[in-house]
């Protein structure tokens, strides 16, 4: 057995109405508090406004500009909240989209420069603000991460960033709060687990330990997100769980092709991130199952999709397309989605030869 490492430094509250602890576990030095979360989920889920029932008596600003797919653009805005308000912690309410900009805000707020420069490999001249993180979806894991993915409007890609100081000194991860998702957030939030949990567990970088974290998500996905989809609490829970597991497994597996491929469906499709992973999903684990150098671990997958009618028909049921073309892609476009994923990390640790004519015939399989 090779050696590895495995480090969770964020202290994780889970169960319901955990929420209720967050006051006391805040240290009372921190007395100006920077909470970032986005215009809607935040209030429909309750987890504002219990929030700031148990900060009262601390001095609390309100980031509540986040979009979808957090841009440079906001946290340099948020950057500026942050500094303007002297915050002294920073708390992520939402998703995953308030959760990594919670991140990068944190960030920006102890060091000078753009964001784009310390994705570049620009060091940090000073640690990133504390942050904690309260999510409301079950399905990005950035409660229990040390990585943040922004997106580059200009330019028309997604760049992430890690560092080991971005993992969360604290996250509270209370499933009443997800409870107010709609059915299609529960769906496309529910697919990025799983396929967060597949690509970590074929990560060349992924490890026995980090295995076992995965395939506990994988299998808790497979039994329990078609009925929280009806909005069933007792598999709601159960998908909170599976949740914060994908991203300890993505804290030390990464995430692999399929991930930066969904990418440019979301960027120019506006095709949410888990969805977009699902929607290659099949014709990916089809791929390495013939070409990867992880063919007993693809197969085994593929024996724990069959008890469940199949990968494809899973993702079907759950009436997500994997067909491209049902999201408006074009053959034309291929080529350049390609350009835009062939530079990314991620391809370094996928398990098979990687090369733009493989991605593109990937990319053709689906349309």
């Amino acid at each position: 057995m090779n050696c590895f490492n495995f480090h969770m430094p964020t202290r994780v509250f889970f169960g319901k109405d955990r929420i209720s602890e967050l006051g006391r576990c805040i240290d009372p030095a921190f007395k100006r508090i920077l909470i970032v979360t986005e215009p809607n989920v935040a209030h429909r889920s309750g987890a504002l406004d219990k929030t700031l029932e148990q900060l009262s008596g601390r001095d609390v600003t309100l980031f509540t500009n986040v979009e979808e797919n957090p841009s440079f653009q906001v946290i340099e805005k948020g950057r500026q909240m942050a500094r303007g308000s002297e915050a002294q912690l920073v708390i992520g309410i939402g998703g995953g989209s308030p959760m990594d900009a919670a991140k990068g805000i944190a960030v920006l707020s102890t060091n000078d420069g753009d964001m784009r420069d310390f994705i570049s490999g620009e060091p940090l001249r000073e640690g990133p603000l504390p942050i904690m993180c309260i999510p409301t979806t079950s399905g990005t894991g950035s409660e229990v991460t040390p990585y943040a993915v922004f997106t580059d409007r200009d330019a028309g890609t997604k760049g992430g960033y890690a560092h080991p100081k971005l993992f969360p000194t604290l996250s509270i991860v209370d499933p009443v709060l997800t409870y107010s998702m709609p059915e299609s957030v529960v769906v496309n939030t529910g697919l990025d687990v799983l396929t967060h949990s597949i690509e970590a567990y074929l990560s060349t970088i992924s490890s026995p330990m980090n295995d076992v974290i995965a395939l506990e998500s994988i299998n808790i996905v497979l039994d329990h997100l078609k009925e929280a989809t009806k909005k069933n609490t007792a598999a709601m829970d159960e998908m909170a769980y599976a949740s914060m597991l994908g991203g300890l497994a993505i804290a030390h597996g990464g995430t692999i092709l399929l991930h930066v491929m969904g990418y440019p469906l979301t960027i120019f499709h506006g095709v949410p991130h888990g969805r977009a992973n699902a929607a290659l999903l099949p014709e990916f684990v089809r791929f390495m199952g013939e070409r990867s150098t992880v063919r007993p671990k693809v197969h085994f997958l593929e024996r724990l999709f069959d008890a469940h009618g199949g990968l494809e028909v899973f993702v079907n049921d759950l009436g997500v397309s994997t067909r491209l073309s049902s999201y408006g892609v074009r053959d034309e476009e291929i080529a350049v989605f390609v350009k835009k994923v062939i530079v990314k990390d991620d391809v370094r640790i996928t398990p098979a030869a990687v090369t733009e004519e493989i991605i593109a015939e990937l990319y053709r399989a689906v349309m």
